[in-house]
Parts: structure tokens; C-alpha cells; sequence
């Protein structure tokens, strides 16, 4: 790989040896330590499933919004930015976003589900659960460590229980639309699914959203996953 100079508040791509075929998912590793960038990517190459490219960090995103990825994992506790503003500058290629941190708290892992990040991953787990996780968000799952499932159930159920807190006030429809809402799908692509408009869609999800006094995607997904519809590969990797 070879390193260009990098200016204050940047995002810098560091180069792959040669170019790979879009066949492979195109991961963006963004971390403030090179060498880690640049480790898990050299790691992701040698998987034939996978193209990868290190990025260093910095408060914008211009290369990284510029590039076609279908992951980009970053460490939002590294950012000056919000989640939010980082989903919102990072996704706008459509990227799924794969939060990977050494200083997570539940706030911040709420933070950013709230901002439409798919993973949630802490930097001490193994390379085979990185690559799970980046398998299933480049595919539309939701990939959440077991820890965080855990701990955002809890506090979901402490701090914003749903009255009734359970899904059997729900038509079939609205658990389905409800459920894929959960895992980061559009109404689009619910709506392809299911054969129906987006705005059917919609009216199903604002349907079931209120029957369960759910308020935005956050709170549908801590909904999820203490229901247990979103159970990550993480927890039954152990």
C-alpha cells in the first residue's frame, strides 16, 4: 500500500495493490490507526469474497462518500461527527455502515442504530466474527454483538416499554413489514417483497408502530431485538 500525505480533517484511501473485480464486496475500513486499517484489510483481501481498502480517519468523508463500498466500518468514537452525520455522509451511496469501536458505551451503540448503522461490533472480537458481520450488513442484515443485544434490550425494556410490549396485538402484514423494517430494509424493497406500494408499506409500519407506541427506527430495532427477531450471528457464535 502506499501512503499520500493527508491534510487536517481529511479521509484518505490507501490504495489496494491492484484492482479487484466488483463481484467482491468492497469493504472501506476507516480507523485513526493506520496500521489497523490497513491489517484488517490485508486480512479481507485474502478472502476471495471480499475487496478491501484502508482509509484514515479524519472529519470528513469526501473519498470514502465518493467510493462504491458496499461496507464501510468505522469507529464512530474516533469522529468529531455524530453518528447521524456520519450515516448520513458514509450511506448516502448506499453503503451499510458497520460500527467497530473499542469505546462503545449503550448510548452510543443506541446512537447509532438510530442513524441506520446495520453492525455493531466491538474491536475485541475475532477476525471470523468481523467477517460475519460484514457478510450479513453488505446483504441487508443486522449483525449486533451479543453484549449490546443484551444490554439495549434491557434498557429498552427499563427505559420505553411498549404498551403492550408484545407483538401479539399485530396482523400477520404488520409483523412481516414491522420485522423487515427491524432489518434495515426499505419500503421499497419491503414492498417488492410483499408485492404491495411503498405507501402500503408505510401505512402497515405507522400501523404497527402505534399499536406497540414505538417511536423511529431506534426504537423499532431495541423492539427487535428484545423480542429476539434480531438475534445476531454473534450470539450463537458464542
Amino acid at each position: 500500500m502506499e501512503h499520500e500525505s493527508v491534510g487536517h480533517g481529511q479521509i484518505m484511501l490507501l490504495e489496494t495493490a491492484m484492482p479487484v473485480p466488483r463481484a467482491r464486496l468492497s469493504i472501506a475500513v476507516i480507523d485513526a490507526n493506520p496500521l489497523l486499517a490497513g491489517g484488517i484489510s490485508a486480512l479481507l483481501m485474502q478472502d476471495a469474497n471480499f475487496a478491501a481498502q484502508a482509509v484514515v480517519v479524519g472529519s470528513t468523508a469526501d473519498d470514502a462518500r465518493q467510493a462504491a463500498f458496499d461496507v464501510i466500518v468505522i469507529d464512530p468514537a474516533q469522529s468529531d461527527l455524530s453518528p447521524e452525520t456520519l450515516a448520513r455522509d458514509l450511506g448516502s451511496g448506499g453503503a451499510s455502515l458497520v460500527a467497530y469501536s473499542s469505546s462503545f458505551s449503550i448510548e452510543l451503540a443506541r446512537d447509532c442504530i438510530a442513524a441506520g448503522f446495520l453492525g455493531l461490533v466491538p474491536k475485541t472480537v475475532s477476525f471470523e466474527v468481523l467477517r460475519t458481520a460484514l457478510t450479513a450488513t453488505a446483504h441487508g442484515g443486522i449483525f449486533i454483538d451479543a453484549a449490546f443485544s443484551a444490554a439495549i434490550a434491557q434498557r429498552f425494556s427499563a427505559e420505553d416499554p411498549p404498551e403492550p410490549a408484545q407483538d401479539s396485538c399485530l396482523s400477520q402484514r404488520e409483523l412481516s413489514v414491522l420485522k423487515s423494517v427491524a432489518h434495515g430494509k426499505t419500503m421499497k424493497e419491503i414492498g417488492k417483497e410483499l408485492a404491495l406500494s411503498a405507501k402500503t408499506v408505510e401505512t402497515y409500519k405507522a400501523r404497527a408502530s402505534s399499536k406497540l407506541n414505538l417511536t423511529g427506527r431506534r426504537q423499532i430495532v431495541e423492539f427487535a431485538i428484545a423480542q429476539g427477531w434480531v438475534e445476531s450471528a454473534r450470539a450463537t457464535l458464542g
